[in-house]
């Protein structure tokens, strides 16, 4: 909403509110679900069958397309090319992107103005924007080929969850960062309802343990058959309904936006008896990747974009090597990313999926800084390697890992009633098992988890250069 509906918004009374969500909504759906959506929806549906050979062909033909464009009508790819004596032709395949330099953060802020294609007037394209976790947020702007492709690819991933999108479909509770109660309010209702599409949206800011009781008695009302969320919200819940031995049987939970630990993945399917479908998408719109019915990684849309691993040095890593994340928009014409550097590391697995789809399979994404312990020997460690040590216990609700210094770790902790020193000389031990004994291991109680304005949550904060 714009900051004018906004306070309009604030100021009206809870079913005036619901109607106005309602109403926005269908605003929203014209940007997303006419036009060519249909086009693409159906493409996804038949290429993720497409062999390896094929996808990388409609790729190249894709790419050809895009370069073409840019150098015509975009500025600075135009001076890009000049500068370093190249033509459109001389990029027909994959591999020939690396003749080209990477685009950072910093270059698309510099250079904003120069990248969005002359092709287009201003008011054609969309604004969008990065949540600003890892920094400043950064502003792209999207032609509607991109809306339309993003909430086809969204789509897919709903579908092969079994769960459908469409108007009036099936009913899903919405655990995400959405601000549509006042942060002040301190009493129930703390959701709203988006008639359209059978949504409830919860706001995730109430999440208190005195709060719990009244969202798990509106979900028993409103009978979902999907619960979408952020990992650590829907992770909230599921504590919260096994710590009163409850489970909430459900047809699927999705979950994207943060990093999903096999600790919280094991509790949400276990407490509303289903399976995780995660899914990682960028504000960027260069890479799109989800999670299929084998749950073995998630699948690279091909069709979406060009993804590469690279090392520090800008070269690609071997398969199954963690590197930096970079992405090129196939649909972006308005303001093509070409080689856009995320902030995020990866891994590409070296076999494909036992579904059947020659889709790539991608490791599991940690975010630069935020999800990687940097040591004093240059390891680098996998968040995912810390979720070991907090397996077995039971006495803590939740819990936040600091980097402070490359020796020095700080574990936030809020324990429940079970809680006794026996668990601190464990994590401790577990920790230094695994980052070295010379690492400092401070543990700090705390009541409640931070969380960033869009309402997200990290689990591991670095601060630390990672020195990629």
């Amino acid at each position: 909403m714009n900051s004018h509906l906004s306070r309009f918004y604030s100021f009206c009374p809870v079913v005036l509110q619901d109607l106005l969500l309602t109403g926005y909504s269908f605003v929203l759906d014209q940007q997303r679900y006419r036009g060519d959506f249909a086009a693409y929806r159906d493409l996804l549906d038949q290429s993720q069958w497409n062999s390896e050979d094929q996808l990388e062909a409609c790729q190249e033909d894709a790419l050809q397309r895009l370069i073409a464009h840019a150098y015509n009508t975009v500025p600075y790819y135009r001076n890009v090319f000049n500068s370093l004596k190249l033509v459109p032709a001389d990029i027909k395949t994959i591999h020939d992107l690396q003749k080209l330099p990477l685009l950072t953060k910093k270059d698309v802020k510099r250079h904003f103005n120069d990248l969005v294609s002359s092709s287009y007037k201003l008011k054609e394209l969309k604004p969008g924007h990065t949540s600003g976790t890892t920094g400043s947020p950064l502003e792209i702007l999207y032609d509607s080929h991109t809306i339309f492709m993003t909430y086809a690819a969204l789509d897919r991933q709903y579908r092969w969850a079994d769960v459908s999108l469409k108007r009036f479909g099936d009913r899903i509770a919405v655990l995400r960062g959405n601000v549509i109660v006042p942060l002040t309010q301190s009493k129930p209702p703390f959701w709203r309802h988006n008639y359209l599409h059978n949504q409830l949206l919860f706001s995730s800011f109430h999440l208190s343990p005195s709060n719990l009781p009244h969202f798990l008695e509106k979900l028993e009302s409103f009978a979902p058959v999907v619960l979408d969320g952020y990992p650590s919200t829907l992770y909230i819940m599921a504590k919260y309904l096994q710590s009163i031995e409850r489970t909430f049987p459900l047809k699927a939970v999705i979950s994207s936006s943060e990093t999903l630990y096999d600790f919280q993945r094991a509790v949400i399917e276990e407490r509303f008896e289903c399976k995780m479908f995660d899914y990682y998408a960028l504000a960027e719109r260069v890479v799109f990747a989800t999670e299929c019915d084998r749950h073995d990684g998630h699948h690279v849309c091909s069709e979406y974009g060009i993804t590469e691993i690279i090392e520090d040095d800008g070269m690609p890593v071997s398969s199954g090597k963690l590197g930096r994340l970079v992405g090129t928009g196939l649909h972006n014409y308005g303001m093509p990313l070409i080689r856009y550097v995320t902030d995020d590391m990866t891994a590409m697995k070296p076999y494909q999926c036992a579904c059947g789809r020659s889709l790539p399979l991608m490791e599991d994404v940690a975010t630069k800084a935020e999800d990687i312990i940097t040591l004093k020997d240059g390891r680098l460690i996998s968040s995912s390697t810390l979720t070991h040590p907090f397996k077995p216990m039971t006495s803590i609700e939740g819990s936040q890992i600091i980097q402070e210094d490359y020796d020095h770790i700080k574990i936030k902790l809020i324990p429940n009633q079970t809680y006794a020193e026996s668990d601190s000389r464990h994590l401790i031990h577990e920790f230094q098992e695994r980052l070295g004994a010379d690492v400092k291991i401070d543990i700090e109680f705390i009541n409640e988890l931070p969380r960033t304005k869009s309402g997200k949550f990290k689990w591991v904060i670095s601060y630390v250069d990672l020195g990629i």
